[in-house]
């Protein structure tokens, strides 16, 4: 009995957190993007964080730079470790937008 009280005790708690989950989207901008290796690896990187997608990239104002607008959920992702992911290959990274904060 022990167990099965236990069991639904996980299940409920598991069930309760899902359901404050949301998705987000941001803008990140990422700077250094000199050669076409550059965009696959910072896109690489985001993608390495669960639940990223990258939604669209467009080239920045200024040569090597570029805008990625991505999509996660932020109960297995944060925008802080999106950035921590792109600036552990040597990419600047900073926020541009995030309609939650």
């Amino acid at each position: 009995m022990k167990h099965v009280l236990l069991s639904s005790a996980l299940a409920v708690t598991a069930f309760a957190s899902a359901a404050f989950a949301e998705e987000r989207t941001v803008e990140i901008a990422v700077s250094e993007l000199t050669c076409p290796s550059c965009s696959f690896i910072v896109a690489s990187s985001m993608r390495g964080v669960p639940s990223v997608e990258i939604n669209d990239f467009a080239e920045g104002p200024e040569y090597g730079h570029g805008v990625y607008n991505v999509t996660f959920d932020d109960a297995e992702a944060s925008v802080e470790r999106i950035i921590e992911a792109v600036m552990a290959n040597g990419y600047p990274a900073e926020v541009l937008s995030d309609p939650s904060s």
